[in-house]
């Protein structure tokens, strides 16, 4: 059943409604999103880099977006974000409405059969991912009746697409799954001594399957614990502490490094009910 989250104020309105995928795209495809908004009070996000990448289908009036590669491009039907080592910033009109795809690194390598490495910090269209299909995707699901019919179709473009797919190397899905156990802190040398293989083995799996080295992933998934912590009632020096930083100074590296600013500005700037966090 879907789950939805609305937002009301004297200038901001969004509803997002936010759906289950296949089980049978379990651990590729890990969520969808709905999303239809009218925003008075800015018109620019700072998008954070996260343990997911996100695919973009848009019915509004097109988004631009800055990425560390491609700088700022226009996205009129949607676009492809991979895994970035900084935020990027989305800018709209104020108006917005489309669907966000949720996919885990190694799903979208399987699914896009692209190496992961070539879409890191890009913002890629429809198109230039899918050739035409991309764009007789988008007509469906413009056309579509409702969101449930869209994302039933999601399902089925997704599930084609996953049947010819290649296997995930097994040392890159055991090693994700023990990052994200220990919430990054666990060190690239430990990891592939676990692992039973050399550390350029599995920094090169990663290249290709994730998209960046293991370390920068522990990093985000530090970075996203803390975020996650923001506004708990626990200070930064004891979030610091609790996410695996070697201690609060670490911590604002990477805030500065992932969010443009420091956790302050950062709490100012996060806006409620998921509605992300304000650009400049």
């Amino acid at each position: 059943m879907a789950r939805v989250v609305r937002h009301e104020s004297e200038r901001d309105v969004w509803e997002m409604i936010h759906g289950a995928p296949d089980p049978r795209l379990g651990g590729y495809v890990l969520e969808y999103c709905a999303y239809d908004e009218r925003t008075g009070s800015f018109v620019r996000r700072r998008e954070l880099p996260s343990d997911r990448v996100v695919l973009i289908v848009n019915f509004g009036a097109p988004i631009r977006v800055l990425s560390p590669c491609d700088g700022w491009t226009d996205q009129p039907f949607g676009f492809f974000a991979g895994m970035y080592d900084t935020f990027a910033v989305s800018e709209t009109v104020g108006a917005q409405r489309g669907l966000q795809i949720d996919l885990s690194p190694v799903g979208a390598h399987l699914l896009l059969r692209t190496p992961m490495h070539e879409l890191a910090g890009r913002a890629v269209t429809l198109d230039a991912l899918f050739g035409r299909a991309g764009m007789l995707l988008w007509e469906a699901l413009a056309c579509a009746g409702g969101w449930e019919e869209r994302f039933a179709l999601l399902d089925d473009f997704l599930l084609e697409r996953l049947d010819d797919a290649l296997s995930p190397v097994p040392s890159v899905t055991r090693a994700l799954g023990r990052l994200r156990e220990s919430g990054g802190s666990v060190r690239v040398g430990d990891l592939a001594a676990e692992l039973g293989c050399s550390r350029r083995h599995l920094v090169a799996g990663f290249r290709e399957q994730v998209g960046v080295s293991p370390k920068l992933l522990g990093r985000i998934l530090r970075f996203q614990r803390a975020v996650a912590l923001a506004g708990s009632g626990s200070g930064w020096a004891e979030i610091a502490v609790r996410c695996g930083y070697y201690d609060q100074a670490h911590m604002v590296r990477d805030f500065h490094q992932f969010a443009g600013g420091s956790p302050g500005e950062f709490t100012r700037r996060r806006l409620p009910d998921g509605g992300g966090v304000v650009g400049d």
